[in-house]
């Protein structure tokens, strides 16, 4: 995060961005396609896996790393990206951009046990269901795209 500016709410604006991959776990084969969705530890909102892009790792790496620990699926990620979104981080006091790259992943094997199974719930839905479960409109406009929907 880059510099800070506060406002009459008591929120204090980092400027810059911040980046993350994010990961369309799908199920190709499915009719209708089925993606993998989980909740946010904090706000419990319906989003894609998604984190920090370590030293050392690159970003489909990341996000495949990211569908492993917080959704237990296991794939093929591929290392084009298929587009970006933005969401805002809050945090009090500080509130920040985070641009997520997403990166497509076929899943092969999805795990009963799997790292972040007691902090998030998992969900395999359609592009509507994640919609009626009001996951990120950004997001699932990426999604869509991509799938064809």
């Amino acid at each position: 995060m880059n510099a800070v500016a506060e406002d009459l709410t008591g929120l204090r604006y980092a400027h810059g961005v911040d980046q993350q991959a994010g990961v369309l776990a799908y199920f190709p084969e499915a009719e209708p396609v089925r993606i993998a969705i989980v909740t946010s530890r904090r706000t419990r909102r319906w989003v894609f896996p998604k984190g920090s892009i370590d030293a050392g790792m690159t970003a489909p790496e990341a996000a495949a790393q990211e569908a492993f620990e917080e959704a237990g699926v296991i794939g093929r990620i591929s290392t084009d990206p298929i587009g970006a979104y933005r969401v805002a981080k809050i945090r009090p006091p500080l509130i920040w951009t985070v641009e997520v790259t997403l990166y497509p992943l076929v899943v092969d094997e999805v795990l009963d046990v799997w790292i972040e199974a007691d902090q998030r719930e998992r969900r395999f839905v359609t592009l509507d269901e994640a919609a009626e479960l009001q996951a990120d409109p950004d997001m699932l406009a990426l999604a869509s795209h991509f799938l064809g929907c």
